[in-house]
């Protein structure tokens, strides 16, 4: 049902945004003596950019699937039956990681092929360079995905049951790490987990940024990727940590 209901936000959410945000700016800006651009999210090479950024406000949906999905294994105790079947530890967590990989490829694929659709519809000069100039924010967003269902991972085996690691999984998204960011230098708050996670796919520079002169990032930060993989090895190497230790 997490997978639906993802599945359905997302579609609608890529094929509607334009015309959502359009309608709302040309309402808020009936009276304004500046005139607001419209927003052009589907044509490329932007459409990339626009897509990747939209897509990881829902990766929390992605996330609770995850947290489900490994701490009902605790919960009915599908993981003890699977160790006595044969399974030993390891294979339980690569399996489990094999999942979080298909989960972010599968969301990957959601976004792309909608949104490779909605460019070539809205594109009026089309070339292989303009298609595939920003392609590569894709990548980070599959990467993002992986990285932020590998803390999703950890969160799960670290408390084995969904309501509690879904509150703490919620609770360090929305609110600690914020606080901790508020109070750390922006040098050393960039190397949070979350912080890092969502800085690989920054805001997008649209024309209504630019109006205001407001610039943001048109390109994947080398040290988001570096930081953004440390960290995904500190959550699985964890995970691997606590399920040789703990008894089941």
């Amino acid at each position: 049902m997490l997978f639906i209901t993802y599945l359905v936000t997302m579609t609608a959410s890529i094929v509607g945004i334009e015309q959502f945000l359009n309608s709302a700016l040309t309402n808020t800006g009936a009276d304004s003596a500046v005139p607001i651009p419209k927003f052009s999210f589907y044509s490329f090479p932007y459409v990339w950019h626009n897509m990747a950024y939209l897509a990881g406000m829902f990766k929390i949906f992605l996330a609770l699937i995850i947290v489900f999905f490994v701490s009902n294994e605790f919960s009915y105790r599908t993981l003890r039956q699977n160790i006595m079947n044969g399974m030993s530890r390891n294979e339980f967590v690569w399996s489990k990681i094999l999942f979080v990989v298909l989960l972010s490829l599968a969301a990957t694929l959601i976004l792309f092929f909608p949104s490779l659709i909605m460019g070539l519809l809205k594109t009026k000069v089309l070339t292989w360079e303009v298609a595939t100039r920003k392609l590569f924010f894709i990548l980070a967003y599959f990467l993002e995905l992986l990285a932020f269902g590998s803390f999703a991972l950890f969160v799960a085996f670290l408390l084995k049951r969904s309501a509690l690691a879904i509150g703490l999984l919620a609770f360090y998204y929305f609110i600690l790490e914020r606080i901790i960011a508020y109070k750390l230098p922006d040098e050393v708050a960039a190397f949070l987990p979350i912080k890092a996670i969502g800085n690989l796919v920054d805001v997008p520079n649209s024309n209504l940024m630019k109006l205001f002169g407001v610039n943001f990032r048109e390109y994947v930060a080398t040290q988001d990727i570096i930081v953004s993989i440390v960290w995904m090895a500190i959550f699985i190497g964890s995970v691997f940590f606590m399920m040789r230790k703990r008894d089941i």
